[in-house]
Order: C-alpha cells, then structure tokens, then sequence
C-alpha cells in the first residue's frame, strides 16, 4: 500500500498577496521552515511527498519555482507540487482537494509546516504527541489535546483545551485516504473546521488512533515576511 506525505501550505492572507508567507522566507542557512519541516523525518518512508500551494501566491511569489530549488538542494526527489486554484477555508479541506487533484490512495501521514520532530511513523491511524512539561516554554491556549489510555491508544482530542499533557505536535496519519475523505465530506464548508474534528469522529464510530511520541520537537520561530 502507498504511503504518502501531505504538506499543506495553501492558507490564504491578504497580507500575503504583497509578502512572501513566512513559511516560503529562508533562514540563515538558506532552507524554508515548509523544507525544515519535513527533515526530521524518514523521508525514505513514503512513496510520494506532496506540497499544496495556492495559485494565486504562485503566480505572484513563484513558488513552485522557489519550492523545487529547495527539493534540488537537498535531494528530494519524491517531492511534487499541488496547486490549488482556489483558496481554502481550513486545512482538512485543503488535504481533501490535495487527495482528489493528485489521485492519492493509500495511506497519508500530514505534516504542519511550522514545526519539526522526531519519532517513528507507521501507516496506519496515528497523531503525533509531545509532553507539554517537555518545552522549556509554550504558551499552552495555542496548542491542541491528546488524551491517552493505558493501553496507548487515543481516547480523546480537542482543540485547544486542555485535557492531558499531551500536545498535539503537527503530524497526523490516516491509513487510507479515501477513508479520510469520506469521513471528510459531512464536514465540507465548515468554518473553523481541523483536522481533530475529523479523528474525532473517526474516534467515535471506534477506528483506533496510536499516539506517535515525538522524541524530539521543535516550534520554529517565523520569519518574517518579505
């Protein structure tokens, strides 16, 4: 079965029609926080590893030309480009129009573009985790929960609640894609809709979701924009 990685970075600011999303802006070393943010991982794990982008901040940032100068220089040959040709209202929806624009079946482990960790990805139903008392400082109403039972399994997830000290650490895997869109679709047009939403209700008609500890995590500080 395919396993593929999904980085959506097709929201939409109106700032951003005059300066280059944060996440797109180098850093000292040259690399984007949306490369960085994949590093860490296994990369040798996935058949195919997707970036979502909009049409609009293409054409007037060219980022497909910027993103594949990154993929060169650091040998990221499975990557490819979605392009959106219409904005969003929430990143499960942008990860429903990337599976249909790019027919992905299989499994598919999404990654937030503002974070790094460590720690091992299987395919199959799974969010990554990091113990809040483990950052030296965080501002705990930005973040989102886990709850967990003995057995290691997900019982819970909320937003911005907390509920455990578990913090959801921007990874999440489902085991089939075309189970995501399905479970998707009743939510479609929803304002202020996530992903947690989603395996919230994957939770209660009984799907099992693993908890993936981080070993490592990092929150990266925006650049700014230009």
């Amino acid at each position: 079965m395919p396993f593929n990685l999904i980085v959506p970075i097709a929201s939409y600011k109106s700032e951003f029609l005059n300066a280059l999303p944060p996440v797109f802006v180098k850093d000292e070393e040259g690399l984007m926080p949306c490369i960085k943010a994949v590093q860490a991982l296994d990369l040798s794990l996935f058949d195919h590893i997707y970036f979502t982008i909009l049409r609009s901040l293409d054409n007037r940032h060219d980022l497909q030309a910027r993103l594949q100068e990154q993929f060169y220089r650091i040998g990221l040959s499975k990557a490819e480009i979605v392009v959106l040709e219409n904005p969003t209202i929430s990143q499960p929806e942008t990860i429903y129009q990337t599976i249909q624009q790019a027919h992905i079946e299989g499994a598919i482990f999404i990654k937030d573009a503002d974070c790094s960790f460590t720690g091992e990805v299987l395919p199959q139903n799974g969010v990554v985790i990091y113990p809040l008392e483990s950052l030296p400082w965080v501002n705990p109403q930005n973040k989102s929960y886990v709850a967990v039972d003995d057995n290691f399994y997900v019982t819970n997830i909320i937003e911005k609640k907390i509920i455990s000290h578990y913090f959801l650490a921007g990874g999440y895997c489902f085991e089939d894609a075309q189970l995501y869109c399905r479970y998707y679709e009743p939510f479609a047009g929803q304002k202020g809709l996530y992903l947690s939403h989603i395996i919230y209700s994957m939770l209660l008609d009984k799907h099992l979701f693993r908890p993936i500890l981080a070993t490592e995590y990092t929150d990266f500080e925006m650049p700014k924009t230009v």
